[in-house]
């Protein structure tokens, strides 16, 4: 499957920023995240097309035209969310308003990463309209890895350790990659 992995945000757009108990930004979580998600892709024998390398601002619509013109059948747009209250906390995972694919793409998604990290809290396959998904051809998905403003979800994101579980566990739920032994 040709795989379009987006680094959410970028350049000029940090997107959430955690402040305690250090400053992260989510554009630095994400293109760490990309990173690795394109491994781990690969080594299931998908082709993977990335819209960023570096940090760079990137226009929503334009994030979705390059799925578009690479022929991407799924896009995984990967972000980290924020919220006013600090105790909020948990992993989400979106898809376009009444895709089935999408919902199925997600629900498989959010299920390898909670059975990656069973102590995170479920915070649902949600449907948005996001121009990212909505203006993509492609099957689209909005992961939510967790919660930036939260400090120990701070702390879960700025592991590198983390992030590599994360992809795999992202990567796991693509459907038809292929099965992948790890010692």
């Amino acid at each position: 499957m040709k795989v379009c992995v987006d680094a959410g945000h970028g350049g000029a757009d940090p997107g959430a920023i955690g402040l305690e108990p250090r400053r992260l930004e989510e554009k630095e979580v994400t293109l760490a995240l990309a990173f690795l998600l394109e491994e781990e892709l690969a080594l299931r024998g998908h082709e993977v097309i990335m819209t960023r390398r570096q940090d760079r601002t990137l226009a929503l619509d334009a994030r979705a035209e390059f799925a578009n013109r690479y022929e991407a059948e799924l896009l995984l747009s990967l972000h980290c969310n924020a919220a006013a209250d600090p105790r909020i906390e948990g992993m989400e995972v979106f898809h376009r308003p009444g895709s089935k694919p999408g919902r199925e793409a997600a629900a498989m998604i959010l299920t390898h990463m909670l059975a990656a990290f069973p102590g995170h809290e479920n915070r649902g396959i949600k449907e948005a309209d996001f121009t990212v998904l909505r203006e993509s051809t492609a099957t689209g998905v909005l992961v939510e890895a967790e919660f930036l403003t939260n400090p120990s979800q701070l702390r879960f994101l700025a592991d590198p350790k983390n992030h590599r579980r994360l992809a795999r566990a992202i990567a796991e739920g693509v459907p038809g990659g292929q099965e992948v032994m790890f010692d």
